[in-house]
């Protein structure tokens, strides 16, 4: 219990930061809501002269931007870039800093298992991410809240803020393998990145895909809004899938850590 109230307390500021980001993003994107609606017309036609590629890979669907939630599912888009990153640096991190600042040797002479070790780091890093989304969440409905109309869904709001948690725990996970794998983690942010922006560039090319086989490799294709919104529900081969990726990768990270020979000072 020491153990995840220490690392909680660390990343108080983390989840501070990052919430603020992801609030104020989605908020100032929010709030041009009301002005795109008055000139749908001259917005309709600045878009039309997109390549149709593009459009899909930046998440401009010109039909949905009529309804709040269509162009909510727009911003969210690239909301879901930084809360990936988010979940990817806490992945990496979380036990990669212990042999990067020299600590690990203090932290494993302790009359405490690797097991519990390890299981405390990562129910510290999912409250910081839970924390985060529900911050997250009540924050962008109070600011939608003013531009509601009889069209808005609350379940489909939701579901659409669930995917960010969903995909932030996918992103968690392979961070956290990736931590363990790899012999020492120098700097995170720059793995991070590399990750993220690795698997949004499949995503792009998914989207200009006619076939639906890289949707499988990269998560931003899991939990598609459009789908969403039209069946206010997830796709469930990719839920599982998504799933199947977390469990998959937690699993690991505990039988590499149990094993794996700790660099100490």
């Amino acid at each position: 219990m020491n153990i995840y109230i220490f690392e909680f307390k660390k990343n108080i500021k983390s989840i501070l930061i990052w919430s603020i980001t992801l609030v104020f993003f989605a908020g100032i994107t929010l709030l041009f809501y009301p002005s795109i609606q008055d000139d749908m017309e001259l917005f309709e036609n600045i878009l039309n002269k997109y390549p149709p590629a593009l459009k899909a890979a930046m998440g401009f669907m010109v039909d949905s931007f009529t309804s709040l939630i269509g162009y909510y599912s727009f911003a969210f888009t690239y909301v879901v870039i930084f809360g990936t990153i988010q979940a990817a640096n806490l992945g990496l991190s979380i036990l990669s800093k212990e042999e990067r600042d020299k600590t690990a040797d203090f932290l494993l002479t302790k009359p405490t298992s690797r097991m519990r070790i390890i299981t405390s780091k990562i129910l510290s890093s999912l409250t910081s991410l839970i924390i985060t989304n529900i911050i997250y969440y009540i924050c962008i409905y109070l600011i939608t809240y003013f531009f509601i109309t009889n069209d808005f869904s609350l379940l489909k709001y939701t579901l659409i803020n669930l995917s960010l948690f969903l995909l932030q725990l996918i992103f968690f996970s392979i961070g956290l393998i990736i931590s363990l794998i790899l012999k020492k983690v120098k700097t995170v942010l720059p793995i991070s990145l590399g990750l993220v922006f690795m698997f949004y560039a499949i995503s792009a090319f998914a989207v200009n895909s006619k076939e639906d086989k890289l949707r499988y490799i990269t998560p931003f294709q899991y939990f598609k809004t459009d789908y969403i919104i039209a069946e206010n529900n997830f796709e469930l081969k990719f839920l599982i899938l998504g799933f199947s990726v977390i469990i998959i990768s937690l699993i690991a990270s505990y039988v590499i850590y149990l094993k794996k020979d700790i660099h100490a000072v």
